[in-house]
C-alpha cells in the first residue's frame, strides 16, 4: 500500500510542472491589447476581398528565356468598385513580376510559373493577395507506372526517366484572378 502512495505521490509531483506551464501558455495566449493590434500589418478579423480579373498583354511560356524577377505586362478585364468607388478601371494596364519559373523535369514532372508583386495604382501592395500559379501538363501519372511495368526489361525502365514535363503558359485568353483586401492597412 505505502508503495502505491508513494508511486501516485510521485506521478503527482512530475505532472504538476506540466500543468502550470500549461497554464503559463493559455495566460500568454490572451486577447492581444490595443497597442498590440495597432501594430499588426494587417485586421485579421476583416476577410472582404474584391477579386481584380487580369489578363496578360502577350502570351508568356516557360519555353522561353525569361529571368526570374522580369516585368510582365496585364490588362484589367473588369471594373473594380469598393463602396461605391472606382477603384481599378477597365482596360488598366498594370504590372507584375515573375517570380519562379520552373522549368520541365525528368520523369513528367511540369514545368511552372509564379506571378507576384503586382504593381497597381491606389492600392498598397500589402493589400493584395496576388500570387497565381500556373503549371504544365503533369505526365507523372503515366510515366511512372510505365516504369514500372518496364523495369524488367534491363535498362528500358530507365529510359522513361528522359520524359520531360509538358511546359506552363500564360494565354491571353486565360483570366488571371487576384484579390484586394481594401480592410487591411
Amino acid at each position: 500500500m505505502n508503495r502505491i502512495l508513494s508511486v501516485i505521490f510521485i506521478l503527482g509531483l512530475l505532472f504538476i510542472p506540466i500543468n502550470i506551464q500549461a497554464e503559463e501558455i493559455a495566460e500568454n495566449q490572451a486577447e492581444p491589447t490595443v497597442e498590440e493590434k495597432q501594430i499588426l500589418p494587417y485586421n485579421y478579423l476583416s476577410t472582404l476581398s474584391i477579386p481584380i480579373k487580369l489578363t496578360i498583354t502577350e502570351p508568356y511560356s516557360t519555353k522561353e528565356p525569361l529571368n526570374e524577377g522580369s516585368t510582365l505586362n496585364f490588362r484589367v478585364l473588369e471594373n473594380v468598385y469598393y463602396n461605391g468607388k472606382l477603384i481599378v478601371k477597365k482596360g488598366d494596364e498594370i504590372s507584375g513580376k515573375l517570380e519562379t519559373n520552373i522549368t520541365a523535369g525528368m520523369n513528367g514532372f511540369p514545368a511552372e510559373i509564379v506571378l507576384d508583386d503586382f504593381d497597381i495604382p491606389k492600392i498598397k501592395t500589402s493589400q493584395l493577395q496576388s500570387a497565381y500559379v500556373k503549371k504544365g501538363t503533369n505526365r507523372c501519372f503515366w510515366v511512372y507506372p510505365l516504369k514500372w511495368a518496364l523495369t524488367p526489361i534491363p535498362f528500358v525502365g530507365s529510359l522513361t526517366n528522359l520524359i520531360k514535363g509538358g511546359h506552363a503558359q500564360i494565354k491571353t485568353s486565360d483570366v488571371i484572378t487576384i484579390y484586394y483586401y481594401p480592410e487591411w492597412y
